[in-house]
């Protein structure tokens, strides 16, 4: 069951401590969660280069500016790039601590506002139908399928999909590929 605390990234104690323009210094990172929105926008900004990338991501989670960013000493910034790597590529259940009771109403890692103020802090997903599977794959790009498919199983709208915490965005695409790729017998 999560904490009623909300869900934060993990703190980084910087190692070797950075001085900023007005004289301090930096002696930790606080990360934030970002939603998949987010994600898309700094890495389409940032091009195809993967460190450019992990840059954008990292000024995104820590709110940091480059200048300062750039002064980071090389085994800070590996540390870094692991927490962040971890939050991009594992699900929810993961961060929580265990997987959900029933992975058809799982809840979120990172509670979302929906539309009308109402937050949500679980996300029940069904099955796609048939005619779900075949609007999808008129859908241009696999960003438009994924937001489709998530959209129509979850009942969220496609911004409010896109208001999801990445670990909670890929637990679900895992849950959705299940329900696209398995068999019946899969689910019995």
């Amino acid at each position: 069951m999560q904490d009623k605390k909300a869900w934060q990234m993990p703190l980084h104690t910087l190692r070797y401590p950075i001085n900023k323009p007005d004289g301090g210094q930096l002696t930790e990172i606080q990360l934030r969660a970002f939603a998949v929105a987010e994600h898309r926008k700094a890495i389409e900004e940032a091009g195809t280069d993967e460190d450019d990338r992990f840059e954008a991501l990292l000024r995104l989670a820590s709110g940091l500016p480059a200048e300062l960013l750039d002064e980071l000493k090389r085994p800070d910034y590996v540390s870094l790039q692991i927490l962040i790597g971890e939050y991009i590529s594992l699900p929810a259940s993961y961060f929580l601590g265990s997987k959900p009771k029933d992975q058809d109403n799982a809840p979120l890692l990172v509670p979302i506002k929906r539309f009308g103020g109402q937050m949500q802090d679980q996300v029940s997903i069904e099955v796609p139908s048939l005619k779900v599977s075949k609007a999808m794959r008129k859908m241009k790009t696999d960003t438009e399928r994924a937001d489709f498919c998530t959209s129509a199983c979850t009942g969220l709208s496609v911004p409010e999909v896109q208001s999801l915490a990445i670990p909670d965005w890929t637990q679900l695409q895992a849950r959705l590929n299940d329900f696209l790729n398995k068999p019946a017998a899969f689910f019995q």
